[in-house]
């Protein structure tokens, strides 16, 4: 067995100024020229920051510029307009030359692994090593607790296809820490897996985040990505964050349509079908949809018994789900009630003093 890795290899550049994020994108936008068409803008004026330890979240559909964005993180794109800042260093301008420092601070994990299949396990770690041209005893050194860190010591003679995709993946996780990056970048690392490979993959990033301190961006377009080890996330459509802050904020709180459709289906707060669609004003003898939420310790407070007090036994919970967000417990609930003021008024305010967060989102017949 190898001896453990120390968190004090992996941090010791961290502490330079720690207040500064890691990151920093600045009214970045990315314009391609078509041959016989317009031009194309594949990211127009994106601006977030990535703290130093975090595991920041960019979903979007196919098409809305995640694969933009991550090639111009390394510096394999350069932006037409904008800043990008990688641990307080503009990479906007540097030459090809001078982005090889940079890009050793980075490492990358990609959909489908990369690995060369000549190469046994151990050999495949080692290349970034080898390429930097340390000596075998650093190579050995380094690359027996990273294949100790992601569980496969006992296949370093291995190759690749002898291996599970989940494995694969726990290769192509060690290759990319063999450098002591500060930054993983991890671009739809998870969809080529089954959702319990999925699961363990997540999990070993979690552990790679909190034990090493390094920062990760995970690309995806699947939000129980999002949802298992994002503590922040940026919600990318057409080119443009439309959303972004807290996990927490984002799934339970939705300010944006896109947000709402990718985190409906893990708050609960999706409408059922038999429902009929939302309508903006109530109709006589209509009922009003609210929505409620709460998390942390409150998720455990039977809140909704506060209605019971309202003066109306006509209520109905039409959808909701209880869960767990970023580590944090949540609850989340649609509820029906006749939308006359006299019970909706009393009714809304004992839910929002019980809740977070308790709304109108609109009315049914």
């Amino acid at each position: 067995m190898n001896a453990p890795l120390k968190v004090s290899e992996f941090r010791d550049a961290i502490a330079v100024q720690p207040a500064e994020p890691i990151i920093r994108f600045e009214t970045v936008s990315k314009v391609f020229s078509g041959k016989q068409a317009n031009d194309v803008r594949a990211l127009d004026t994106v601006t977030f920051n990535v703290a130093r330890g975090d595991v920041f979240g960019i979903i979007g559909r196919s098409g809305a510029g995640k694969s933009t964005l991550i090639r111009l993180v390394n510096g394999l794109e350069k932006p037409t307009s904008g800043r990008i800042v990688v641990d307080g260093t503009d990479i906007s301008g540097l030459a090809e030359r001078e982005l090889v420092g940079i890009r050793r601070k980075i490492g990358m994990i990609f959909q489908h692994f990369n690995l060369l299949a000549m190469r046994t396990v151990f050999d495949n770690v080692a290349l970034p090593l080898e390429i930097a041209g340390r000596s075998r005893a650093e190579i050995e050194q380094r690359v027996g607790p990273l294949l100790d860190l992601v569980g496969l010591a006992d296949k370093r003679d291995r190759y690749p296809a002898e291996l599970s995709g989940g494995q694969e993946q726990r290769v192509g996780i060690a290759r990319a820490l063999a450098t002591q990056p500060k930054v993983l970048l991890c671009d739809e690392a998870t969809s080529a897996l089954d959702p319990e490979t999925t699961a363990s993959i997540l999990t070993l990033l979690g552990d790679v985040n909190k034990t090493l301190g390094v920062s990760i961006i995970l690309i995806t377009h699947e939000i129980p990505v999002i949802q298992e080890v994002c503590s922040h996330v940026a919600v990318l459509e057409s080119g443009r964050i439309v959303e972004q802050g807290p996990v927490l904020d984002a799934f339970l709180q939705p300010q944006h349509p896109t947000t709402e459709s990718f985190t409906s289906s893990v708050t609960g707060l999706e409408l059922p079908p038999n429902i009929g669609p939302l309508k903006t004003a109530p109709t006589p003898g209509g009922r009003a949809i609210l929505r409620a939420v709460v998390s942390g310790e409150n998720t455990a407070t039977p809140f909704l018994s506060g209605l019971a007090g309202t003066g109306n036994g006509d209520i109905d919970i039409v959808a909701g789900r209880v869960g767990t967000l970023a580590g944090t417990p949540f609850g989340a609930f649609l509820v029906a009630i006749p939308a006359e003021q006299t019970t909706l008024g009393p009714a809304l305010s004992a839910l929002a003093s019980a809740t977070q967060n308790a709304k109108v989102i609109g009315y049914v017949d």
